[in-house]
């Protein structure tokens, strides 16, 4: 025990001391996971600020190249009207010198069916705009005599920023558009130093200026898909972006674990009621690093101080504990031992000490003089049930005790099954009071229920003056009413020195499949035997009284017994006994009847079962002529003449 405890010591001691180190490292972990918290959100406000910023530059370019398309497109109009010919009708290479001259990069005819019939892009050649928002932002342009402007957006080849601009001539069913890319105008503008500081150094400059802060992207949203403003022809994954829409914010770590990129969903509030406001996605990717070296830290910190400290804790721990619980409670387990031996009257030490240990002996101490008790109590209950509920019955259905028994356990069982009880009760009881009554019933079952347990079996239940018994063999069935028999003989003789008359008992005996078990309810059970068998048993007790004959066993008892030979024993009648349709081949017991009548019947045996075999083979002939054989050697015999009935006359 003492191995234990120290044992036990030791992992308390070290629970708590990895516990303690847990809980201070990750407390450091997240108080750095908070602060990067913040300065991310600080990040995040800032990057909001200076997109404000980047698209109010986007949004003033886009108005100054509207402002030079205006005086572009109507030029362009003009010089294609010139040729006399229909803008169907151009070259590729005509569209190039027009986008040149005028310093477009493409230029694209659209008809009212919102079809581009022409352009110096091939790709876009034959381009057919799906019906919606902005088809009928086309048809509005048609035949206006102005520029309008399509906006900024990104090119769904290049992913390049672009400014779109529609002109549609007066009386002309078709629409002249140019596109320009919005780096190249910008660096064509009075302010092209600021389309590299915007493009190349605003957004790298949030990285450099914080350690946290590994890789900043800006991405819009458009039909094409999302593209990246800073990097152009990058493009977000079409899933990844969808689900960062939907959700408004998303986090994905890398494998590693040390880095984390946030994705977010943004629009600047004063664009949300455009009619094409720009989505943006902004990703900012930031180290976890700072977290983790601090949370190593802690932890390797704690642990070599733990390591350094921990044996000398140990050592004052596991004395004190020693010394003031372990030899108590080894001398409490000592005493416990003897008291578990047997000696409920064993000392018990430290009964007057203040504390949990002195509690517990006087507790123990308590307990034994209580286990003391019970164990009396206990043993005289058994004793008492077992009066009302035989072992031999628990045993039977698998139970060790009747507190294991539940209500519906039950069990098959192949078994020998008696029924006894006193001719002419009935009669018998009227003529005493209910003292009396009970008083000559426990006599009588003083008498029979030794000699029924002496032979094997086991009384299931009294029924008023009867007797139910259950045998494991058929021999122990008739060897026990045999011997209830005698027991009845001394029985009489003391009611005859009394001067009382002798009573006479009937026997009947089945064999065969029954059910053992417990049925009732839950508050209120018995154990009993259900079963065609015992039935039957019952019904050939009754008819001992009929043929008024001590005992008749039935044909399944008579076929189990090992030596039939070794007993008295004669067929009496195959008879189909009141609730059954099968004939059953009654045998009767004789060997307590007097001397003469028994040597009498026992000349008629041999032939009364050669009858009963042939007429159990349907030899109705044969059967016949052994059962007037038997009728010849006794011819008062009750047995042949009611066999003989049993032998139909027309066979």
């Amino acid at each position: 025990m003492k191995r234990k405890v120290g044992l036990f010591l030791l992992v308390v001691l070290v629970a708590v001391s990895l516990g303690s180190t847990i809980v201070a490292s990750l407390a450091m972990y997240h108080l750095v996971s908070r602060l990067q918290d913040e300065e991310l959100h600080r990040i995040e406000a800032s990057l909001s600020q200076r997109f404000d910023v980047f698209e109010t530059m986007l949004r003033s370019e886009n108005e100054r190249n509207t402002a030079v398309m205006a005086k572009v497109l109507p030029r362009i109009e003009a010089d294609v009207e010139s040729t006399g010919r229909n803008p169907a009708d151009l070259t590729v290479d005509e569209l190039n010198e027009l986008s040149a001259r005028y310093g477009v990069e493409h230029i694209y005819f659209i008809n009212r069916d919102h079809k581009v019939f022409k352009t110096n892009l091939v790709s876009d050649r034959g381009l057919v705009f799906p019906k919606g928002p902005f088809t009928g932002f086309l048809d509005s342009v048609f035949g206006k005599g102005q520029a309008m402007s399509g906006g900024i957006d990104l090119s769904s080849v290049t992913g390049t920023l672009r400014t779109y601009t529609y002109y549609g001539p007066p009386g002309k069913d078709y629409l002249i558009e140019a596109s320009t890319e919005v780096r190249t105008t910008l660096k064509q503008s009075d302010f092209g130093w600021m389309s590299r500081y915007f493009f190349e150094d605003y957004f790298s400059d949030a990285v450099r200026s914080s350690a946290y802060v590994a890789d900043v992207d800006m991405y819009l949203v458009n039909d094409s898909g999302t593209w990246s403003l800073i990097r152009p022809g990058e493009k977000l994954d079409p899933i990844r972006a969808a689900e960062i829409l939907k959700e408004g914010r998303l986090q994905v770590p890398d494998a590693s674990g040390h880095r984390v990129t946030t994705y977010s969903r943004y629009n600047r509030a004063d664009t949300i009621n455009d009619e094409r406001p720009m989505m943006i996605v902004r990703k900012v990717t930031y180290d976890l690093a700072l977290a983790r070296e601090a949370v190593v830290h802690v932890f390797v910190s704690s642990m070599v101080l733990v390591a350094l400290t921990l044996p000398l804790i140990y050592w004052i721990a596991s004395r004190l504990l020693q010394r003031g619980i372990i030899d108590p409670i080894l001398n409490l387990r000592g005493e416990a031992g003897a008291i578990a031996g047997g000696d409920l009257d064993h000392a018990i030490a430290n009964t007057d000490r203040r504390d949990e240990i002195g509690h517990l002996a006087r507790s123990f101490s308590s307990m034994r003089d209580s286990v003391r008790s019970r164990i009396n109590d206990l043993r005289e209950t058994n004793l008492a049930i077992e009066r009302f509920v035989p072992q031999a019955f628990l045993a039977k259905i698998g139970k060790p005790n009747i507190v294991s028994v539940a209500l519906g356990d039950n069990k098959r069982e192949h078994m020998t099954v008696m029924f006894s009880d006193i001719r002419n009760f009935t009669a018998l009881s009227e003529t005493m009071t209910p003292d009396e009554n009970f008083a000559f019933i426990n006599a009588y079952l003083k008498h029979v229920g030794p000699v029924i347990r002496d032979h094997g079996g086991f009384i299931d239940k009294y029924i008023g003056d009867a007797i139910m018994a259950l045998f494991e063999t058929a021999d122990d069935g008739v060897r026990a009413g045999l011997a209830m028999l005698d027991a009845l003989d001394s029985f009489n003789a003391s009611r005859v020195a009394k001067g009382l008359a002798p009573v006479a008992i009937g026997t009947g005996l089945n064999t065969g499949s029954l059910m053992m078990g417990t049925i009732g309810e839950q508050h209120r059970m018995d154990g009993t035997v259900i079963s065609d068998a015992v039935n039957l048993a019952s019904r050939i007790e009754s008819l001992t009284k009929v043929y008024r004959v001590h005992m008749l066993i039935s044909q399944y008892t008579y076929d189990q017994l090992a030596d039939p030979a070794a007993y008295a024993i004669r067929p009496l009648d195959v008879v189909v006994v009141r609730g059954k349709t099968r004939p059953v081949v009654l045998f009767e017991v004789f060997d307590r009847d007097p001397s003469a009548e028994r040597e009498a019947k026992l000349r008629t045996r041999e032939p009364l079962l050669r009858g009963v075999e042939a007429l159990l083979r349907h030899d109705i002939a044969a059967a016949r002529t052994h059962f007037e054989e038997s009728l010849t050697l006794a011819p008062a015999d009750p047995a042949a003449a009611n066999l003989l009935k049993s032998c139909p006359s027309d066979a």
